[in-house]
């Protein structure tokens, strides 16, 4: 099981994963990739979409040289037609820069990064974590721990 859905599992009620948007300019599929996941996320599938996008991070374009997203949209379930409207909506343009923005204020030079209550995580690792959130939890007193990347 990967490591984040490990601590969600052990953490349902303290911890919120939240994912932001940060597609280096130098990748270019980040930018299409994260257009494609906002679209996706309008109809409940962010994270099959993203999940998707990975799993296919080396054939995302078919032999003509067209992005695959609706290809995936249609196997998700998607109503392809909004999917592929939403894809071209500014706004999800503006959410993508808005996301951008907040990471640079936090420093962000990489992806993945992750952040534990703004804090940057450094042992990426179940027990890593683990300490991290239970550091935080008893200086808050148990209240909500969030981490995003």
């Amino acid at each position: 099981m990967p490591t984040l859905e490990q601590v969600l599992e052990a953490y349902p009620k303290q911890v919120k994963l939240i994912f932001m948007q940060y597609p280096l300019s130098f990748h270019q599929n980040a930018r299409p990739a994260a257009l494609a996941s906002l679209a996706a996320q309008r109809q409940g599938k962010f994270w099959p979409m993203h999940d998707m996008i990975f799993q296919n991070q080396a054939n995302l374009k078919n032999a003509q040289g067209q992005y695959r997203f609706s290809e995936f949209a249609k196997t998700l379930g998607l109503n392809v037609a909004k999917f592929d409207t939403d894809m071209k909506d500014p706004a999800l343009e503006k959410t993508i820069a808005d996301q951008m923005k907040a990471g640079a204020e936090a420093q962000v030079s990489g992806t993945p990064a992750l952040y534990l209550n703004g804090k940057k995580v450094g042992d990426r690792s179940f027990d890593g974590l683990k300490r991290m959130i239970e550091a935080e939890l008893a200086s808050k007193g148990g209240s909500t721990a969030s981490k995003s990347q």
